[in-house]
């Protein structure tokens, strides 16, 4: 008795997940599910085997049915998402992969730096286009920049 009770208490967080909240009540997967006749605990044991976008679209058309009225197919799916990583399988999937370098973190990287890159080479072409339209040598306009801050602030006025 003690293995079901622990197999069965892994699902709690799912199971007792709010799905939604109004003053009268609190609607939990659980409650969703037995309104459907379907026993609680097996649909999460098989939402557990199946693919994250399988248990999502199965939870999803469940919500969905439940109060089709409350709820657009896209928001069961939304809401589906959130409530599928509570699963313990799919959440150890999830935070698994978080640990593993599997190139994700490398893409991240090189994006940003690229970013940076093109928000300097825009930066810089704006300075010189500044420079170009005033004529004025770029040391020029960088010290009339400098003097104009230090003006600002000397008599309080904030500068950007």
């Amino acid at each position: 008795m003690t293995g079901l009770s622990r197999l069965e208490s892994q699902y709690d967080a799912f199971l007792f997940a709010s799905v939604c909240e109004t003053d009268e009540m609190i609607l939990s997967v659980l409650s969703v599910l037995a309104r459907q006749d379907v026993d609680p605990w097996e649909e999460a044991a098989c939402l557990t085997q199946l693919s994250r976008d399988q248990a999502i679209s199965s939870l999803a058309s469940k919500i969905w049915k439940s109060n089709s009225d409350r709820w657009s197919p896209s928001e069961a799916s939304i809401l589906a998402a959130r409530l599928i990583e509570l699963l313990p399988s799919h959440s150890r999937r999830h935070s698994s992969s978080l640990g593993t370098d599997n190139g994700n973190g490398r893409l991240t990287f090189w994006v940003v730096a690229g970013m940076l890159f093109m928000s300097m080479a825009i930066s810089g072409n704006s300075m010189r286009k500044l420079t170009k339209d005033s004529g004025a040598p770029a040391h020029s306009v960088s010290m009339a920049v400098q003097e104009d801050a230090v003006t600002r602030s000397s008599r309080g006025i904030e500068t950007d």
